[in-house]
């Protein structure tokens, strides 16, 4: 591992007073709020096309004749291709440009869930999931570098936190949305429906978004705005301009502080994937729901996290107004939350009544979504250029992925192993615990890049 120079370290600079802390927002200038709401509109496409398997994972596995295990297996055929693709799409992101990475990414993720609709074979369902992988995998290195080239650093969170919350916006819809269609026409045209939902949002993307310094409608006084509270990282950026190379990028996986963050994001992702992949399927076959009313249910807890996703957001930033470092506010953020998620699901674990272990299970998804628009800040502030956010928010979102991907496998085995969902509970409760440590100890130091 590379030594870090004192300069860098988190709380170097905790008693300064930087810029950002005096600006006066614009009044009546907002387009870097319309700029989210687009990546908002897309995340939410994506996400239906991610849950919506789901939801119909009980009807295939009857239809396919598979068990558990195997039905885990296909459900993290999404998983893997993504968290490896993070790592080349985050590079990608940095060195071709927000506009045209997630344009052509939006746009094959939606052929690729229509296509979904006409799959009749075990095959064909992991072969499609695995290109629906690759395909959303620029989505969040994107988006994060277009938050950070938008929005100044006391802002930084609430805005991600704004498309992050529409990740739980589009889990809420996919459950009530893929159960009323499937009802209506059976589950491969609910396939076809969601996916065609993402071509509305590729077309405003390549309509809204530009960058700041090139953006027609954007009114000096915002442009002054941003570039003011991004001055800092922008005096660090000119001394290494230019596209991101290989080698530069390869070089961050020789810092402790990149490792820290891919072993917090496996952990963290983890629980995060145990209810994507597995919440219909536990009200069902633990709590003992009907279909339609477990995939009403199932929005519940997605619905808790949105609420979740801005207040947590909004908390580091406001630490941040105050002089706290911002690289400590949001990894503090994160390890505060994953130590409560911890704790909810290991009640979860010892409750009885399906009643209660809904209302535990929503508390655990609220705790957990407090930490997710700062673990995508994290990545911003963990580097001081901006030339490096993309590929800093790919390797670690790739550790997070990795940890989703394991997470609908293991809990799969471990359910047709111990006949149950308790012990797949406490294996979820023990790595919020981990992350917990990962980010709130572990984690010290900024990257010297």
């Amino acid at each position: 591992m590379k030594s870090y120079h004192s300069a860098f370290a988190a709380d170097a600079h905790e008693n300064t007073a930087p810029a950002y802390l005096n600006l006066t927002r614009p009044k009546h200038h907002n387009l870097r709020w319309l700029i989210i709401g687009i990546i908002a509109l897309l995340t939410i496409t994506n996400y239906l096309d991610r849950g919506n398997l789901s939801v119909a994972a009980p009807q295939i596995m009857r239809d396919l004749h598979i068990s558990n295990a195997m039905m885990g297996v296909i459900l993290s055929a999404f998983v893997w291709p993504y968290a490896i693709m993070n790592l080349p799409a985050g590079w990608a992101v940095d060195r071709f440009g927000v506009r045209l990475l997630l344009a052509l990414a939006a746009g094959l993720w939606s052929i690729v869930a229509i296509l979904t609709g006409f799959a009749r074979g075990v095959g064909a369902f992991i072969g499609l999931r695995v290109a629906l992988g690759i395909s959303e995998a620029p989505l969040f290195p994107a988006a994060l570098k277009a938050a950070d080239t938008w929005f100044p650093e006391r802002e930084k969170a609430a805005a991600t936190s704004a498309y992050i919350a529409a990740t739980q916006v589009g889990l809420a819809l996919a459950p009530p949305i893929s159960t009323l269609l499937m009802a209506q026409f059976g589950w491969p045209v609910m396939f076809i429906i969601m996916g065609m939902l993402g071509f509305i949002a590729l077309i405003g993307w390549l309509v809204i978004y530009r960058e700041p310094e090139r953006h027609p409608r954007l009114h000096r006084d915002e442009l002054r705005y941003i570039s003011a509270g991004q001055q800092q990282r922008r005096d660090a950026a000119l001394a290494g301009r230019g596209r991101v190379s290989l080698r530069e990028w390869s070089s961050l996986f020789t810092y402790a502080t990149t490792w820290y963050m891919v072993i917090g994001g496996f952990c963290l992702q983890y629980v995060f994937w145990f209810y994507i992949t597995w919440l219909p399927t536990y009200l069902q076959q633990a709590q003992g729901f009907t279909l339609n009313r477990a995939g009403l249910l199932s929005a519940l807890p997605y619905i808790a996290g949105g609420v979740a996703v801005l207040i947590g957001g909004r908390f580091s930033d406001r630490l941040v107004s105050r002089g706290v470092d911002p690289f400590k506010a949001r990894r503090c953020t994160i390890a505060g939350a994953a130590v409560m998620t911890a704790l909810a699901m290991f009640v979860t674990a010892a409750s009885n009544g399906p009643a209660l272990a809904v209302a535990l299970l929503t508390l655990g998804m609220f705790t957990y979504s407090l930490s997710s628009g700062n673990y995508w800040t994290l990545a911003a502030e963990a580097v001081t250029s901006r030339r490096l956010v993309a590929s800093v928010g790919s390797i670690h979102n790739f550790g997070g992925f990795l940890g989703g991907a394991c997470s609908p496998i293991v809990t799969g085995v471990v359910v047709d192993k111990f006949g149950g969902f308790v012990p797949a509970l406490v294996v979820a409760g023990a790595m919020a615990l981990v992350s917990a440590v990962m980010y709130g100890i572990a984690l010290r130091r900024r990257l010297p890049v």
